[in-house]
């Protein structure tokens, strides 16, 4: 007959998504020193380095040594960021500053407070209007090529590009790095939603992986209210939005919703424009 023996722990995991950047500040407020020791360990393991394949002159042998150095150094910035991920997590965990949930619904919704770090099982799913920017700038990059089904030329090409330049400037948060918004449904429960940004950076699994089931951990951002509206698409990055700028952005999108349809993609009101009772969280680790 046969059996499954499932595994005690799981200590093996699979990130999506890790903003080392938060974990390691985090971490340094809380234990400074486990910090300097992290780092102390990752440059120690990586001393000696790679060894032997320079035989064959000065040229060729400094050339080596450049790319080995670049490779260590890759190599501790990697162990640092996740064994620092390890602490944090062990940290947090043993102060009970985790919050967790079994069940999503209103009323554990209403537990929440924000700046609330919290740990779910979650499914992943891009926000529709990601999927139309991106399958947008993907048709128009490959109309540009020679033989392709999509072919565009002239004026029609010209005011396509211009569309697809302006989807990736509103794919993009402060400082220029593209921003993936996603829709976080505990255990399948898509209400009420809660939402957040993947930081194009921090992304580890690569796009193709990006959807599915994850443990996430984050922090509660914000608790719309009844009278709060959050665009899904900004267009001023370093500035709260402002209710003229998402009245613009609700309505500039919402033309757009017939030609998503045509790309295979639906995107309701709800979508362009987040209301109450709505959960915005920052994503620190999305993993598997």
């Amino acid at each position: 007959m046969a059996k499954y023996i499932k595994p005690k722990k799981r200590l093996h995991r699979e990130f999506l998504y890790l903003n080392y950047d938060t974990v390691i500040n985090s971490l340094s407020a809380l234990e400074a020193g486990m910090v300097d020791e992290i780092i102390e360990k990752s440059i120690e393991s990586g001393e000696g380095g790679f060894e032997g394949g320079l035989s064959a002159g000065p040229a060729k042998v400094g050339a080596s040594k450049k790319k080995q150095a670049s490779m260590e150094a890759e190599l501790r910035r990697t162990r640092t960021r996740f064994s620092a991920f390890d602490s944090w997590y062990s940290t947090l965990d043993q102060a009970d500053a985790i919050g967790r949930f079994e069940g999503w619904d209103q009323s554990v919704r209403d537990e929440l407070e924000v700046g609330d770090t919290i740990e779910f099982v979650a499914d992943v799913k891009l926000s529709p209007i990601f999927r139309m920017f991106t399958a947008y700038t993907s048709f128009v990059e490959g109309a540009t090529k020679p033989g392709n089904v999509f072919d565009l030329k002239g004026k029609e090409l010209a005011e396509a590009k211009g569309i697809a330049r302006m989807m990736e400037n509103w794919m993009s948060g402060a400082g220029g790095q593209r921003t993936l918004p996603v829709y976080l449904a505990p255990h399948g429960a898509e209400e009420p939603r809660i939402l957040g940004s993947l930081e194009a950076p921090y992304i580890v699994g690569g796009l193709e992986n990006a959807e599915g089931r994850f443990t996430v951990i984050g922090q509660v951002d914000s608790l719309l209210g009844p009278d709060d509206k959050v665009s899904a698409v900004r267009i001023l990055k370093d500035s709260p939005a402002t209710p003229m700028e998402i009245d613009t952005m609700t309505e500039a999108v919402k033309h757009m919703q017939e030609g998503a349809e045509g790309l295979g993609v639906f995107i309701g009101d709800d979508d362009i424009t987040f209301t109450s009772p709505a959960v915005m969280i920052r994503p620190i680790a999305v993993f598997r």
